[in-house]
């Protein structure tokens, strides 16, 4: 993708643009397909971010694999033997180069990079504008640009480089950063080192928080990057660096900033769908009008529809039966003949009527667990347990509280995270960063022994990616030679 990179940003901010800016409308064709013409203002500006936007939905990104496959690949799901052909290959760890999941889902990326590049490039202009109200909401939109550009390569490493840890000082290989902006020249980047990727990432973010500070932007929803938004992001990449003081300071200013309140233990499972909820930070807002259909996650899930990823009984096992979080997970047959009887259903993501629900990308509670994890690992036990526990009460407001000290807190912790997180796409990125072999379930009984760290848990770089771009060429990761 990336060899082709100036093609692939004309044309889709030309149709993003088209789409949406009334003033783009009236340009010539030939000018239309020129990059450099399609954010002039502060209208088109507005388009090309919305269609980043847009661009966040397809089903090979938060529209579907992004939550499915670190939960499939680690031992919260597994396809039924009864399926559509959908993913099995990367269930059963068979995955290979030329799959077309993986390279639809890294040019899929790789395309959102492409189009916030644009508003990185031509967005400060805008923000020159005499308007102090258009300047203030042109500096929040790249603002926003920087953060997508930081969650995006985030992504990318996290499905395509193994975790920041995997060698003492992260020089193991990472990602190419088209970071680029000069669309005129074709880009063909090498891979950068893990290490040199995070600094890319934490560069971006930083400078989304002192873009929305330097803006005074006021602007707050859950469907748009915000200044707490990213924030959060932060603390996220910060947690995966193994900076656990950032970590730490980083989520603790998200959840005393007030802005964002956990749902109270009835509302939990019922209002977990609701676009805007109190606990949502940061979501990819789907409606009616933008229905994935059978490509949506949802439809991977509900019998009505494919119905062919179901949850590993080891998962449901982990739950206490007073835990309000097993209202995601309903015992049932799988629908067909020869499907699994009883199955777990898995109903965080279920709408397959309208396929208007919004995927959450950050809740709160997952920086309630960004602080207890940080702060346990640096000896703050006291405070560790007194954020975890504010997961485990909501959830269970009968339980006990966790008391663990040392390596048992920090296993409470884990466990807390697979249990709260679960079908939200983490278990395998923490199954990673934190070296645990896991056992992969299979349908039928079958089980995969995954040792970490290792090579199995990342997926190869696209065959069609190393034809193109030679720089990467031989570049490919360990165990798809």
């Amino acid at each position: 993708m990336l060899q082709r990179y100036k093609h692939i940003a004309w044309v889709l901010v030309t149709a993003l643009v088209t789409g949406c800016s009334k003033d783009f409308l009236h340009q010539d064709p030939a000018a239309a397909t020129e990059t450099r013409h399609a954010i002039k203002d502060l209208a088109g500006l507005r388009a090309a971010i919305n269609g980043v936007y847009s661009l966040m939905q397809n089903e090979n990104y938060y529209g579907r694999t992004m939550l499915l496959l670190p939960d499939l690949r680690g031992d919260n799901e597994y396809i039924s033997v009864l399926n559509s052909n959908r993913y099995r290959n990367l269930d059963q760890y068979i995955v290979t180069a030329n799959d077309t999941y993986i390279t639809d889902t890294w040019n899929q990326l790789y395309a959102v990079v492409a189009n916030a590049n644009m508003v990185i490039q031509k967005g400060p202009a805008v923000a020159l504008a005499p308007s102090v109200a258009d300047s203030t909401e042109a500096m929040q939109i790249v603002a926003e640009a920087y953060a997508v550009r930081g969650l995006v390569f985030f992504d990318i490493a996290r499905l395509y480089a193994q975790a920041y840890n995997y060698t003492p000082d992260a020089s193991h290989m990472g990602i190419p950063l088209a970071i680029f902006t000069d669309i005129e020249e074709v880009q063909s980047p090498s891979r950068s080192s893990v290490k040199d990727t995070y600094a890319q990432i934490i560069r971006d973010l930083r400078q989304s928080i002192r873009l929305f500070s330097d803006s005074r932007s006021t602007a707050f929803s859950s469907g748009r990057i915000n200044a707490y938004s990213v924030k959060a992001l932060l603390a996220r990449v910060l947690l995966y660096k193994g900076d656990w003081e950032g970590a730490e300071i980083t989520a603790g200013q998200v959840i005393s900033s007030g802005k964002y309140e956990l749902l109270p233990t009835d509302k939990a499972v019922s209002d977990f769908n609701q676009a805007g909820n109190s606990e949502t930070i940061f979501e990819v807002i789907n409606t009616s009008v933008d229905n994935r259909s059978t490509d949506a996650l949802s439809a991977m899930f509900n019998q009505t529809a494919y119905g062919d990823v179901l949850a590993t009984d080891d998962l449901r096992n982990v739950y206490n039966e007073k835990d309000v979080r097993l209202g995601f997970i309903k015992r049932d047959k799988r629908a067909g003949n020869g499907g699994e009887n009883p199955a777990n259903i898995i109903t965080k993501y279920k709408d397959v009527t309208t396929f208007a629900e919004s995927i959450k990308v950050m809740r709160l509670a997952e920086l309630y667990l960004i602080r207890a994890e940080a702060l346990g690992r640096l000896g703050r036990e006291g405070d560790a347990r007194q954020a975890l526990n504010s997961i485990v009460l909501r959830a269970n407001p009968g339980t006990a509280p966790v008391t663990a000290s040392g390596k048992a807190l920090l296993d409470a912790i884990a466990l807390e995270r697979r249990k709260e997180l679960a079908f939200e796409g983490h278990r395998l990125f923490d199954l990673a960063r934190t070296g645990t072999p896991f056992v992969k379930f299979l349908a039928s009984d079958r089980t995969i022994s995954v040792a970490l760290p290792g090579p199995k848990i990342i997926l190869p770089i696209p065959q069609r990616e190393l034809d193109a771009n030679p720089n990467i060429r031989h570049q490919q990761n360990e165990g798809y030679n």
